[in-house]
């Protein structure tokens, strides 16, 4: 799969990245619509958690992937999912809603992220900016050239830049599927501060002969994501569009950086 065209003329490749509130203290009247397209297991599973705001993600999170994986000839609750090596979701059956996807979550909000068909690989991570961070963990886990990076900012900025360059490893190491099998350190990013992050791999095979584009962005407020694109050839920059699931489902939400490019 590559996002090529037979004449060799690149074509774009298309990431929409859905996000939904969630409720962090009560099972609310929107998770109980997303309730509907889940097989039974799966609210077996959801009933397990301890937590209502981890039962939350869980419920809304694969109701995302249902509904956006499905089209006018396949159910949501038909989708049959399984899991590759280390745990990444994947769609077993029917063909007709295999396509790369993947959700990210954390307290009070949920990413699905669905890419063309003709992407390779698509990873997604969001984090509050409210979370605790320090340059103790930077060190611990970044590169040696992120971490100097972050020293360089100003104290006030550092939590941001940090958590960007976590959303960025993280949604990296989701797309090649092998989570924190592989080592945070092993792969640095460049242009943090830009628009358009570049990774730069200190670990031989990490970049699976893919070319690789990156994008962070705020999709509600409190808030910040980012989203990773492999795909193999040549191909013109990947266009991500953030959109409400709420829209979808029924229920407010908040519209924002609708169409920024990778």
């Amino acid at each position: 799969m590559h996002c090529q065209t037979p004449d060799a003329t690149p074509r774009p490749c298309h990431v929409r990245v859905w996000h939904a509130a969630t409720s962090t203290d009560q099972r609310g009247e929107f998770e109980r619509r997303c309730e509907r397209w889940l097989a039974e297991e799966e609210l077996i599973h959801a009933d397990r958690f301890q937590r209502t705001t981890t039962r939350n993600q869980h419920v809304v999170g694969r109701a995302m992937a249902r509904r956006l994986l499905a089209d006018r000839n396949v159910a949501p609750e038909a989708i049959r999912f399984g899991t590759g090596r280390h745990g990444k979701p994947q769609v077993v059956t029917p063909d007709e809603a295999i396509q790369p996807f993947n959700i990210a979550h954390t307290d009070g909000l949920v990413l699905c992220g669905v890419a063309d068909p003709h992407v390779d690989l698509v990873g997604v991570d969001v984090e509050s900016i409210h979370r605790r961070t320090s340059t103790e963990l930077a060190e611990r886990y970044f590169a040696e050239p992120e971490v100097r990076f972050l020293r360089r900012q100003p104290l006030a900025r550092q939590q941001y830049f940090f958590l960007r360059i976590w959303t960025l490893k993280e949604a990296f190491i989701k797309a090649i599927g092998t989570g924190l099998h592989t080592p945070l350190a092993d792969f640095a990013f460049e242009q943090i501060d830009s628009e358009r992050p570049v990774i730069r791999f200190l670990a031989a095979g990490l970049d699976l002969e893919k070319q690789w584009s990156f994008v962070c962005s705020t999709p509600r407020e409190g808030f910040i994501a980012s989203a990773a694109v492999g795909v193999t050839g040549s191909h013109s920059p990947a266009l991500v569009q953030w959109q409400p699931f709420e829209n979808l489902v029924g229920g407010p939400a908040n519209r924002s950086n609708v169409g920024d490019e990778l």
